[in-house]
């Protein structure tokens, strides 16, 4: 009797161990053995349970037309040079300008649209471009509150009427501390979102970037 209890408990004991096995013998814990990822999520998503938010992008203090963006900038389309920017005017243009204009001739888009012609003065502080008659204007931008595009550049930007940009001068070079203006129309597209403000970055690709860098104020004549 004394033997046969021993035999039964050898047995116990054996069983209970390989349950206790099955149960928890994979490193890590977790279903087959794979290892689990709970202590890192909850980590990630906070003491909340939920994810962080992603900080917002705030807007740069506006410029005031006529004043200068800090620190030079050196746009790609001028082949070297670094210039001072400046913002000067915005003057909102007529249904009569947009199609005298033939601003619309490769883009039917924006038929219908709200010309702006803005003016960006530009002075060479240092270096020497290459390219003398460059598109300067290439790097403003006109944007809504959100930091988006609220205005496009027609293909055909260059058409001058009564009421748009000037007849543009043609230059045979640039001086230190020169300064010249450029006129270029933008077209908001029916229904698009009122413009916030008009930036200028020779390297901004996002919303965001735009936010960051230099900006004035949307105030149009």
């Amino acid at each position: 009797m004394h033997r046969r209890s021993k035999v039964l408990y050898g047995m116990l004991a054996t069983t209970l161990g390989i349950a206790l096995t099955a149960c928890g013998g994979n490193e890590g814990g977790g279903e087959g053995g794979k290892e689990s990822h709970a202590p890192q999520e909850s980590a990630a998503k906070g003491e909340s349970g939920k994810e962080s938010p992603v900080a917002k992008v705030e807007w740069t203090p506006a410029l005031a037309m006529g004043q200068p963006a800090p620190g030079l900038y050196e746009p790609g389309a001028s082949g070297g040079g670094k210039f001072q920017v400046a913002a000067t005017k915005i003057v909102k243009g007529t249904q009569k300008t947009l199609k005298e204009g033939h601003y619309i001739d490769a883009d039917r888009t924006l038929e219908g649209g709200t010309p702006y012609f803005v003016y960006v003065t530009y002075t060479l502080k240092e270096g020497k471009p290459s390219v003398i008659n460059s598109d300067l204007n290439s790097g403003a931008v006109i944007l809504d509150e959100n930091g988006e595009k609220a205005a496009e550049r027609p293909v055909v930007h260059s058409g001058y009427d009564e009421g748009g940009c000037p007849v543009g001068e043609v230059y045979l070079g640039w001086d230190i501390g020169e300064s010249r203006t450029q006129c270029s129309i933008y077209i908001a597209k029916t229904g698009a979102k009122q413009p916030a403000r008009l930036a200028w970055s020779a390297t901004a690709t996002t919303a965001d970037d735009y936010k960051k860098g230099a900006s004035w104020a949307w105030v149009t004549q």
